[in-house]
């Protein structure tokens, strides 16, 4: 193997180890293929998303924040609202968590899950995502609280601070 591709292989493996132990933001959209939902980033890393590109980041606190591409790519905020890592952690099952399916007939445990409306709180959300059966509620108030906070896009290629 030549001296550039064990450099490279490294470079990726530290990336990506630095990625998966890094929760401050998780990404909850992304108009860049590349990017996939519920990768986990770090406060102030610097992404290359493409001008055009979009990405809505959500920290295990409960903030929201949407990058926008630029030709220089977009840096995520250098501080985020501070969760725990169970908090982490579980916003990164429940974006990961696959797409409601269709049922017909009643819904078994439903009764013990608040609705998604009740859900206000990023704290609210992960609570309902860790009870059984509740999973798909707490999906429906993740996005209805991502479009609540309608994040101002932040200036992707203004370093931060």
């Amino acid at each position: 193997m030549t001296d550039l591709k064990r450099c490279l292989m490294v470079l990726a493996l530290g990336l990506v180890s630095g990625i998966a132990g890094a929760a401050d933001y998780i990404v909850v959209r992304s108009s860049d293929a590349s990017i996939a939902r519920g990768t986990a980033l770090a406060a102030g890393t610097r992404l290359a998303l493409p001008a055009g590109a979009t990405l809505t980041l959500v920290s295990p606190g409960g903030e929201v924040v949407t990058l926008k591409g630029s030709p220089v790519g977009a840096q995520v905020p250098g501080v985020a609202k501070p969760g725990d890592s169970a908090a982490a952690a579980a916003l990164t099952a429940l974006v990961n968590r696959p797409p409601p399916r269709r049922s017909f007939g009643a819904m078994r445990g439903s009764e013990k899950c608040p609705s998604a409306a009740a859900l206000q709180t990023m704290e609210q959300i992960l609570a309902a995502a860790r009870e059984q059966g509740c999973g798909s509620i707490a999906q429906a108030a993740l996005e209805a609280y991502v479009d609540k906070a309608g994040a101002a896009p932040a200036d992707a290629s203004a370093p931060k601070p």
